[in-house]
């Protein structure tokens, strides 16, 4: 399977008549509470993994609970800037004791092992690719194999993984179009281009601080798919 295409974040702002409808959209879908959005981890990509692997099938949180408790646990144990991976890496051979550390022992989708030991095997497997810290990171391609390759884990983990660090992998790039298109009404879907445009001008309208909007919308569109009742099956 070839590595997807990721994208940097949108800088340009639009004067469009579609963001007054963007903004009352991200009103009424996305959660009130700003701090119930999750952030993103620029430079951090500790952080940012913890965050992939642990927001799977979880509920997210406030900044003392759920997945920011997780980051938050491995911040104070670090007490340091969260971006060298091989300190969650050291942990391949010994799981248990991370998540004593993070004070989480949720297990993967699918029920393989741990979130914890899932973590510390993708660490593991990063810092052999070469990748140990955000500024290794490059396009986010080279982490796609990586962490797609650790049972429990997979695109979505990827996705959010590079998404908390400021790029944008495409099924992340067609659920924002999903969700501008929803927004605005329009009868064909909007461009990729255009959605990012129009975020932009959401949040620069609204007040919104740019990469937790489109990891607010990520989440949100997630979780909305998880609720679409499944195809029925062919006969």
């Amino acid at each position: 399977m070839d590595t997807p295409e990721v994208h940097g974040l949108a800088d340009a702002f639009v004067d469009d008549a579609f963001v007054d409808a963007l903004v009352e959209h991200i009103a009424a879908t996305l959660p009130s509470e700003r701090s119930q959005w999750p952030p993103a981890w620029p430079e951090e990509a500790e952080a940012a993994l913890l965050d992939a692997a642990f927001s799977a099938r979880a509920t997210y949180g406030t900044p003392r609970t759920g997945v920011r408790r997780v980051i938050e646990n491995w911040r104070c144990h670090r007490g340091t800037r969260l971006d060298d991976i091989s300190a969650l890496a050291d942990f391949a051979d010994t799981p248990d004791r991370l998540a004593e550390i993070l004070g989480n022992r949720q297990r993967v989708p699918g029920n393989y092992t741990t979130k914890a030991e899932a973590t510390a095997l993708a660490a593991a497997g990063l810092v052999h690719a070469g990748i140990d810290t955000s500024r290794k990171l490059a396009d986010g391609r080279g982490a796609w194999s990586v962490i797609t390759a650790i049972p429990g884990l997979g695109t979505t983990t990827w996705e959010t993984f590079v998404l908390r660090l400021g790029l944008i992998g495409p099924r992340t790039l067609e659920a924002l179009c999903m969700f501008v298109t929803e927004a605005t009404g329009s009868a064909q879907p909007v461009t990729e281009s255009h959605a990012l445009e129009l975020l932009a001008g959401a949040a620069e309208t609204a007040d919104l601080d740019p990469a937790a909007l489109l990891n607010a919308v990520w989440r949100h569109q997630r979780a909305q798919a998880g609720r679409r009742a499944p195809k029925p099956l062919s006969a």
